[in-house]
C-alpha cells in the first residue's frame, strides 16, 4: 500500500507540471487571443457571443448525463460498460445538438437579435463533435495521463486561437469567435479519440444493465453542473436582458479576465486531486491532510494575483485592451474579490465527487439558482457594479459559510484550521498590495508598460521576501515536492 501511495504521489507531481504548462499556456494564448480581438471586434460582439456560451454552456451540462465524473469515481469499470457509455454520449450529444438548434429562433426572439440565431447554429456542432473524444479524455485523466492531456489541449486552443484571429482579420466579426471554437473543440476530440483508441475502443455494444450505478451518480452530476451553472450565469441572463449586448461585453470580458487566473492555476490542482482524492476517498483524515495542503498551495498563488489585479485594474486593462474599455475596470475590480473565493471555493467539489456526494452539490446549486437570482436582480438597478458587489456579498454571507459544514461532515475538518491555510497569504498579499498601491502615487512613468513592470517586481518582490520570513518550511516542503 505504501507504494502504491508513493506512486500516486509521484504521478500526481508529474500531473501538475504538465497540467500547470497547459493551463499557463492556455491562459496565455487566451490572453493574446483577447488583446487582439478586442481591438478588432465591437463590446456587443463579446455580448452576443455571452448569450450564446450561457445557453450553450447550460447545454453542455446534459451532454455526457453526468456520466465523465461517474467514471473516475468508480474504480471496477468494465470494457463493456465504457462501450455503452460511449455510445450513449453520443446519442445524447445528438439530442442536445437538436434541442440547441430547436430554441435558436426562441433565444433570438426574446433577447430581440436576429443575428443570435445564426450564432446559435453554428456553435450547436459543437455538441455533435464533442463526445466522439470526451470519454477518451476521461480515461486518460483518470489514468492520471497528464502529459498526453496537455499536449492535445495545447494544440488545440492553439489552433482555435489562430482560426479566430484570421477570421476576424476577414472582417467576420463575431463569428470568429465561433470558428475558434468549433475549431479548437474538433482538434481535440479528434487527438483524444486517435490517442485513446490505442489503449480501449468501443464496441457495437448499448445495454440498460451496463449504466445502472453510472446513471443515478451522473443524473445529480448533472442537476448539479445545469442549476450550478445555470445560477452563475444569472448574472449575464440579466444584464443582456436589461442593458443590452453591448453593457454585456464590457461585463463579458471583465468577467473573463477575472476568471482567468483561476483558469491558469485550479485545473493544475483539481484536475489531479479528483482521480487522485478518488484513490483513498475512504480515508478521511489523509484527505483532509491533502485538502488543506491545496488550499495552501493556492491562496500562496492566487490570494496575492487578485490583490494585484484590484490594484493595478486600471492601467491592466488598458494596456491589454486598448481604448474603449474603461466601462470593464471598475466592475473587474469587484469580481476580482469574487475571483479569491471562487478560487478557494473550487476543490470542494472533487472532494465531494471523491466521495461520491455529487447530491450534495445538487441541493446546494439549487439554493444558487435561487441566491444568486434575487441578488443579481437587486443588484441590476445600480448596474454593473451593482450586479457584481451583489454577487460578491451573496458569496461571501451564504456560500463560503456554507462550506464549512460540508467540509466538516464529509471529512471532519475544523472552519478554524480550514481558515488558518489561507488567510497568512492573503494578509501578505493586502500588505504587498498596499505596498505597490503606496509606490504608484508617486510613480508615473510615460510609459504605461514599463510603469506596470515596475509595480509588478516591486509587489512581487515584497510578498517573495515576506514569504521566505513567514512561511520557509511550506515552501521548503512544495520545492521537496516538485523535484520528485
Amino acid at each position: 500500500m505504501g507504494e502504491r501511495r508513493e506512486s500516486y504521489a509521484a504521478k500526481a507531481a508529474t500531473g501538475s507540471k504538465w497540467t500547470g504548462a497547459s493551463s499557463i499556456y492556455m491562459v496565455v494564448v487566451q490572453l493574446l487571443l483577447l488583446a487582439i480581438l478586442a481591438r478588432i471586434l465591437e463590446p456587443s460582439d463579446f455580448g452576443l457571443m455571452a448569450i450564446v456560451m450561457v445557453i450553450v454552456g447550460f447545454a453542455q451540462a446534459f451532454s455526457d448525463v453526468g456520466i465523465s465524473n461517474a467514471i473516475i469515481h468508480r474504480q471496477d469499470t468494465t470494457a463493456e460498460q465504457l462501450s455503452s457509455l460511449y455510445w450513449l454520449n453520443i446519442i445524447v450529444g445528438c439530442i442536445v445538438f437538436y434541442l440547441v438548434l430547436s430554441t435558436s429562433s426562441l433565444v433570438a426572439s426574446f433577447y430581440s437579435e436576429t443575428r443570435l440565431e445564426k450564432l446559435m447554429f453554428w456553435t450547436a456542432f459543437v455538441f455533435l463533435i464533442t463526445p466522439f473524444g470526451q470519454q477518451f479524455q476521461v480515461l486518460l485523466q483518470k489514468e492520471l495521463r497528464f502529459k498526453t492531456l496537455a499536449t492535445i489541449e495545447i494544440i488545440a486552443v492553439t489552433f482555435g486561437a489562430i482560426v479566430s484571429i484570421i477570421a476576424a482579420v476577414n472582417s467576420l466579426g463575431v463569428f470568429s469567435l465561433v470558428l475558434g471554437q468549433l475549431a479548437s473543440s474538433t482538434v481535440k476530440s479528434f487527438l483524444f479519440a486517435r490517442v485513446g483508441w490505442y489503449s480501449w475502443r468501443p464496441v457495437l455494444r448499448f445495454r440498460k444493465d451496463d449504466l445502472k450505478g453510472y446513471i443515478g451518480f451522473g443524473l445529480f452530476q448533472m442537476g448539479e453542473r445545469s442549476i450550478g451553472y445555470l445560477g452563475k450565469q444569472l448574472d449575464k441572463i440579466v444584464i443582456g436582458i436589461m442593458l443590452g449586448p453591448q453593457a454585456l461585453g464590457y461585463y463579458s470580458i471583465a468577467h473573463q479576465l477575472m476568471l482567468r487566473p483561476f483558469q491558469a492555476f485550479n485545473p493544475i490542482i483539481t484536475r489531479i486531486i479528483f482521480p487522485v482524492f478518488s484513490k483513498f476517498q475512504s480515508d478521511n483524515q489523509r484527505l483532509r491532510r491533502n485538502y488543506l495542503e491545496v488550499i495552501r498551495v493556492i491562496a500562496l498563488v492566487l490570494m496575492p494575483v487578485y490583490i494585484g489585479l484590484i490594484v493595478l485594474a486600471e492601467l491592466l486593462l488598458t494596456l491589454l485592451l486598448g481604448q474603449g474599455w474603461d466601462a470593464s475596470i471598475s466592475v473587474f475590480r469587484i469580481l476580482a474579490i469574487l475571483g479569491m473565493f471562487y478560487s478557494l471555493g473550487d476543490p470542494i467539489g472533487s472532494l465531494l465527487l471523491a466521495k461520491g456526494r455529487a447530491d450534495i452539490s445538487f441541493y446546494m446549486n439549487v439554493m444558487v439558482i435561487f441566491l444568486y437570482g434575487a441578488s443579481v436582480w437587486l443588484g441590476s438597478s445600480m448596474g454593473l457594479n451593482g450586479i457584481a458587489w451583489a454577487l460578491v456579498i451573496v458569496t461571501t454571507v451564504v456560500f463560503f459559510p456554507m462550506g464549512f459544514w460540508i467540509r466538516w461532515r464529509l471529512i471532519g475538518m475544523r472552519p478554524l484550521e480550514y481558515l488558518k491555510s489561507f488567510l497568512p497569504f492573503l494578509v501578505l498579499s493586502c500588505i504587498a498590495g498596499v505596498v505597490v498601491l503606496f509606490v504608484s502615487t508617486f510613480t508615473k512613468l510615460s510609459a504605461p508598460a514599463v510603469e506596470l513592470m515596475v509595480l509588478l517586481v516591486i509587489g512581487a518582490g515584497t510578498y517573495l521576501v515576506m514569504l521566505v520570513f513567514f512561511q520557509r518550511k511550506l515552501l521548503r516542503r512544495l520545492f521537496a515536492q516538485a523535484r520528485l
